[in-house]
């Protein structure tokens, strides 16, 4: 075979190879409509959406797309909008859906309830790897303008592409990663929530609390008993704010909030503990001083005033200490969430 022959062969063998080996990339987008059924406890949410995708090839991949996030498959609803794939000027094939139904998501709620979550589709083709097939997100994807989602604020749109890989390939001996295309909306919860909706009633408890300290230390049952019942209200307030929350095994923003009122509301106890031992010491050398000898009396006079210093500085310090601390911690534990 002549030089110049051989040379054609192995160009188009060359080219032969390189364009079997190049996958085929499918173009998808997605408009999503509404949002709405937020569920916590289960993760999952209901959505609304327009989905497109274009190709070139006469394979048709929607035969092949599917939603891996997807719940309750029975109650997907996912219309093709023509009866067959449109051809674009361009050679492109083209098929729209208009579709709704449940999905999932792992929602992450350390910050509850400063959070922001995602509502996402995940689509994936669970037929061919990337060797065969790539998927790219259209960056024509959106969100309705009038998109509103009662609770949340609506925030900047997601639209990724990821490479997912199977441990042991799925059973099959050569299976690659999976394209996987993700289209959502980031919500983030409004402050308004925290701040005006349950900061404050646990605000006006630790206030109350903080009466304490005006009281003189010989109301002792007003002191202890506002004490219990501001610990025992703050016990109810946790169970009415985080009652639609999953168990986690560990404690979000809110939980921590309550935790270090817990804390506070038992040193404020301790406090008035300490305080009424120190005014007992100080009123019993009083009741007994008029029975002592002469010589005696100035000694424990001494006493007397010192045990009164004692416990009305521990109160005048108090006073302060304890609601500067609770807002320093709250501040430092919100700081840390944001």
């Amino acid at each position: 075979m002549p030089v110049g022959s051989a040379r054609l062969v192995l160009a188009l063998l060359c080219a032969l190879a390189l364009t079997q080996s190049q996958p085929e990339r499918v173009s998808v987008g997605a408009h999503l409509r509404n949002v709405e059924v937020i569920n916590l406890e289960e993760n999952s949410y209901f959505a609304s959406f327009v989905l497109w995708v274009s190709w070139r090839g006469e394979r048709d991949p929607t035969k092949s797309l599917r939603f891996v996030n997807l719940l309750e498959a029975w109650a997907l609803t996912l219309a093709p909008v023509y009866e067959e794939p449109l051809t674009l000027p361009d050679g492109r094939r083209y098929q729209r859906f208009v579709g709704e139904g449940r999905f999932f998501h792992k929602f992450e709620l350390a910050s509850f309830p400063l959070d922001s979550q995602q509502v996402v589709l995940e689509l994936e083709d669970t037929q061919r790897a990337e060797t065969e097939l790539v998927l790219e997100a259209d960056p024509a994807s959106s969100l309705a303008p009038d998109l509103k989602i009662p609770g949340w604020t609506v925030r900047k749109p997601v639209l990724e592409v990821s490479h997912v890989s199977y441990p042991g390939a799925l059973g099959l001996p050569a299976d690659g990663a999976h394209s996987r295309v993700r289209f959502g909306v980031t919500l983030e919860r409004p402050w308004r929530v925290f701040f005006i909706t349950m900061f404050p009633p646990i605000l006006l408890v630790m206030m109350c609390c903080w009466f304490i300290f005006f009281l003189r230390p010989i109301h002792v049952e007003a002191r202890v008993g506002t004490a219990v019942t501001a610990l025992l209200t703050i016990v109810f307030l946790q169970l009415a704010f985080t009652d639609d929350l999953p168990y986690l095994g560990t404690t979000v923003l809110l939980d921590q909030v309550f935790n270090f009122s817990y804390a506070i509301i038992t040193a404020v106890l301790a406090e008035c503990v300490v305080v009424m031992r120190w005014h007992d010491r100080a009123l019993a050398i009083e009741t007994s001083l008029p029975t002592m000898p002469e010589s005696e009396r100035p000694g424990l006079d001494c006493e007397r005033r010192a045990a009164r210093e004692k416990f009305e500085r521990i109160d005048a310090r108090s006073k302060w200490l304890f609601p500067v601390a609770y807002a320093l911690g709250c501040l430092a534990i919100v700081a840390t969430h944001i």
